[in-house]
């Protein structure tokens, strides 16, 4: 009995054990297949962000290696992998890796599977070896963070890092840069590093596990921050002892004077060594700058400090170093307070000078960027930098704000006031090294100090994981955030010192931050516009008239931001909607604004009015029925709007002509899988409207609005489709006004929002308005400043139009007698032997003329070269507004027929626009819409390699 019970158990073990392997032969720890390993890249687009490195012990992309145990792959099925990599700050991606053949797979990182193809090498790139890598490589590598630690060695074909020897793998160099990648290892660990040459003999950056890049100098005896000519920094006359950035060590960290090398910046301005002699315990530094001289006395302490002043006595210590001292009373320079005035019509000044700048130089231009919070829009203003680096540039102001200012190698943020000069001091070679003066020299300072908490990752983090949190979850999360750091700022404030303007400024930017982040709930999860918004009423009550009457807010960047997720609220926004008027109205316009009509037009609209009188009962059924459903029509208007956008232009003519269907259209959809779906409310409609009229009344209908009246009807409204379009425009504007109002009351906030709707419209249309319209305009705000500032707008709108009736350098092109399918050919064979940059691009598309604002300051230096800049736009951008706006966009312009858009959307696959290309000199097209044609540093890459080819 023993055996049988015995013998029993065995063989139920056995079956269960059967099970459990024949479970788990689908997840089984196996090793990659070797046809996996190597380079990579994407489907589509053209860039080193969309590319991969598969080694067989880390994936690397984004510059960025994830190492992964190769003996704990499982396999998931024939052809299915999965992992998990980690990188050098513990972070983790799961990977799943499909193979489909031998030369693609498909790669999920949790964000859906994306096909990768084959590349011998990356994009762009070439292998080398170590033996053959340039001479500015093999050396010794110091760090520059003050420690002058030996980090590399790569002398005598050895990679040494960090004292430990490595084999080298692999290198790659980038083509047309002095870039390498090397793949090393000590027989376990693998490392990836990317030397870049520093554009500066013995600098390099070296950019390891996706860090930005350290910069590294080849002798411990250079400065740490890159420097054009280290002979004649070692050769100096200035002492190194009194050399460097010199802050004031009364807490205020403020800056006073540098000593370089090679020349001094005292009060604002550049100065030359005339001689330095030591006397004592002093050095006595002579300077001269345009025939004027100055003495300054400096006198090195024991604590590292060094006590400055023009004269022997009386001298102040300061120092390289920040002095952080708590509860320290600093009387603020009466030049630097503000007034309490927070809006004033003015103009900012910023001005200031770039270290490393000199004739040498490239570039000569840079860009301010200032956000017009009455407009909404992004105002850029250039910036001519002097050959001694000196700048200056004057723009208007409302109220003091954060401007955003890039120069060649270098991107800060600044603050401006009306009737204030901000003076920068700019070192481009070393991030954050930036020095203020003038007016704004505390305020700047101090928010510069604080610029960590602007970049904090917060809210970064939890928006990846916006699709785990409910919308009261996710507000509750980002004012715990707001809370936290606005304690942060309070525990600053209490460790040193912190400006009353700058602490005040900063707590409205936290703040506002916030409820910024808060309201970006259904914009970041990407809420489909057909499903209901979870940012409604009830979500945003914690939005108080205190809040949106805070009038120094308007001083912060996130206020901008604020405004703008405020007034696109879906239901600011729901129910509005303009029908385009019939000709009947259309007439009634035209009449208003004193238009004299031809007797051919008188006529028409005469037959028009006797119809209508004769049908008056059924045209008042017609609009009753459709004053009833005005919501449901909005809605299939819509969704009508969606899928003309998405058809070709014969199916358009199909779907969307005299024997137009909605069932039709159904069927259309579901069989290009869109994603648009008809309500059963929305079907029962389109039934009604088409049994509304009787068959006597239908017939009657179709019998006055003939081929003949339908094609008069037409010729007249495109006559007059301007007048339309200004109809519509300022129908929009009123409605959307109404709505702001019922939901936000009388506040300051919203005449910002009202201001935004007129003052935007006027500046996509490029048309000012009259001064009857500009009166009308001026009675929707509340606030006198605000109603002042749309007058403002509007001359300088018209300022600007008259001003560009005398400005060259942009050239309008016709192409008559072409046929539709050549139009690209016609267009392209005038630059022959030139690279041409082309931009498809709109009046009336916010994106294309940002677009164009970035290239402007490229313009400049190319403009002696053989590169072209060509705009095409087609019937869509409003005449008008075309020829008031192209002499500001210096180029060849087109605007080509409808027939030759079609053409060209169909040739280059246009599905939205701004669309970019660029043209070889032979003609050829060798870029098409790539991410590398959006940036202009990129563009300028691009444009030099193909007029060297």
């Amino acid at each position: 009995m023993n055996q049988k019970l015995m013998k029993s158990f065995y063989l139920l073990f056995l079956l269960l054990a059967t099970q459990m392997f024949s479970q788990n032969t689908n997840n089984l720890k196996t090793a990659l297949p070797s046809s996996v390993f190597g380079e990579w890249t994407i489907s589509y687009g053209g860039s080193q962000y969309n590319e991969f490195t598969f080694h067989k012990h880390f994936i690397e992309t984004n510059w960025q290696p994830y190492m992964y145990d190769n003996e704990n792959v499982q396999k998931k099925d024939d052809n299915l992998y999965s992992f998990t990599g980690r990188n050098d700050l513990n972070q983790t991606i799961n990977y799943l890796i499909k193979v489909i053949a031998k030369d693609t797979i498909s790669m999920d990182t949790g964000k859906g599977f994306e096909t990768y193809f084959r590349q011998e090498t990356p994009r762009n790139a070439n292998y080398t070896t170590f033996k053959d890598c340039p001479s500015f490589l093999k050396k010794t590598w110091f760090t520059t963070d003050g420690n002058d630690k030996l980090e590399f060695s790569l002398i005598d074909n050895q990679f040494i890092f960090n004292g430990k020897k490595y084999e080298v793998e692999k290198v790659v160099n980038y083509t047309g840069s002095k870039q390498y990648r090397f793949l090393v290892t000590d027989g376990i660990d693998y490392k990836m590093f990317y030397f870049k040459d520093w554009y500066a003999d013995g600098y390099i950056q070296v950019g390891f596990h996706g860090k930005y890049g350290d910069v590294y100098k080849s002798n411990k005896e250079y400065p740490d921050s890159r420097t054009e000519n280290v002979d004649a920094y070692l050769a100096s006359i200035v002492p190194k002892e009194i050399r460097g950035n010199w802050l004031k060590t009364d807490g205020s960290n403020l800056w006073s004077h540098t000593f370089y090398y090679d020349f001094a910046v005292l009060d604002k301005a550049k100065w030359n060594y005339k001689s330095i002699k030591k006397k004592g315990n002093k050095y006595v530094v002579a300077i001269e700058r345009d025939g004027i001289e100055k003495v300054m006395y400096a006198q090195p302490n024991a604590n590292n400090t060094v006590s400055f002043g023009t004269k022997k006595k009386g001298l102040k210590p300061y120092s390289l170093k920040k002095t952080n001292t708590p509860n320290v009373k600093i009387k603020e320079d009466i030049s630097t307070i503000l007034d309490t005035t927070i809006l004033k019509v003015g103009t900012a000044t910023y001005s200031g000078i770039i270290k490393n700048f000199g004739k040498h130089s490239t570039e000569k231009t840079g860009t301010v960027s200032v956000n017009n919070i009455f407009t909404g829009n992004q105002d850029s203003y250039l910036i001519k930098i002097n050959d001694d680096g000196s700048f200056s540039v004057s723009f208007p102001c409302y109220h003091l704000e954060q401007v955003y200012v890039k120069f060649p190698e270098s991107y800060s943020a600044v603050y401006v006031a009306p009737g204030k000069n901000t003076w920068h001091f700019i070192n481009s070679y070393k991030r954050g090294d930036g020095f203020f003066a003038g007016d704004l020299k505390q305020l700047n300072t101090d928010v510069n100090s604080l610029s960590f908490m602007v970049f904090d990752q917060d809210y970064y983090n939890l928006t990846k994981n916006i699709n785990e949190l409910t919308p009261q979850d996710y507000k509750l999360a980002c004012f715990d955030i707001q809370k936290q750091q606005i304690h942060k700022l309070d525990s600053i404030a209490e460790t040193r010192f912190l400006s009353k303007k700058a602490y005040q400024t900063m707590h409205e930017e936290l703040t506002y931050r916030g409820y910024e982040n808060v309201l970006s709930y259904d914009m970041l999860k990407r809420v489909n516009r057909k499903d209901s918004a979870n940012v409604d009423a009830k979500y945003i009550d914690f939005i108080t008239t205190d809040i949106l009457n805070n009038k120094r807010a308007i001083e912060t960047s996130s206020y901008n931001s604020f405004i703008n997720r405020l007034k696109y609220l879906r239901h600011f926004r729901e129910g509005i909607s303009v029908s385009h008027p019939n000709i009947k109205e259309l007439a009634k316009i035209l009449k208003d604004q004193d238009v004299e009509l031809t007797i051919d037009e008188l006529a028409l609209i005469e037959k028009l009015n006797t119809f209508n009188k004769e049908n008056a009962q059924v045209i008042k059924k017609q609009k009753e029925f459709y004053d009833e459903n005005k919501d449901i029509s909005g809605r299939i208007g819509q969704k009508y709007g969606v899928l003309y956008q998405k058809m070709t232009e014969d199916e358009r003519k199909k779907y969307f002509g005299e024997n137009m269907s909605l069932d039709n259209l159904i069927k259309y959809i579901k069989s290009n899988n869109l994603d648009i779906v008809f309500t059963e409310a929305e079907k029962e409609y389109k039934i009604k409207t088409e049994n509304l009229l009787t068959k006597e009344e239908q017939e009657r209908f179709k019998l006055f609005y003939s081929e003949e009246t339908k094609k008069q009807n037409s010729v007249f409204t495109e006559k007059y489709k301007s007048y339309i379009d200004k109809f519509v425009s300022n129908e929009l504007k009123r409605k959307s006004i109404e709505k702001i109002r019922e939901n936000l009351e009388d506040t300051f906030s919203t005449d910002v929002i009202i201001a935004q709707e007129i003052l935007g419209a006027l500046s996509r249309n490029y048309t000012p308005v009259s001064s009857s319209e500009l009166e009308e305009a001026k009675k929707e705000v509340k606030n006198s400043f605000i109603a002042d500032v749309l007058t403002i707008e509007n001359d300088k709108l018209i300022a600007k139009i008259e001003a560009n009736k005398t400005k060259t350098g942009f050239v309008v092109n016709t192409t008559s007698n072409t046929e539709a399918d050549e139009i690209f050919e016609t267009i392209i064979s005038k630059y022959k032997g030139k690279v041409v940059f082309v931009d498809f691009w709109a009046t009336w598309c916010s994106p294309c003329r940002s677009g164009i604002k970035r290239m402007k300051p490229l313009k400049e230096d190319y403009k002696d070269k053989d590169v072209v800049f060509v705009y095409v736009t087609n019937p869509s951008s409003p005449e008008t507004t075309y020829n008031n706006m192209i002499p500001d966009i210096k180029g060849e312009h087109y605007r080509v027929s409808s027939d030759e858009w079609n053409y060209l959307t169909q040739q280059f696959n246009i599905s939205g626009i701004p669309h970019y290309l660029l043209v070889n000199k032979e003609g050829q097209v060798v870029k098409r819409n790539t991410s590398d044609l959006r940036s202009p540093d990129s563009v300028k890459l691009l444009l030099n390699s193909y007029l060297e080819k």
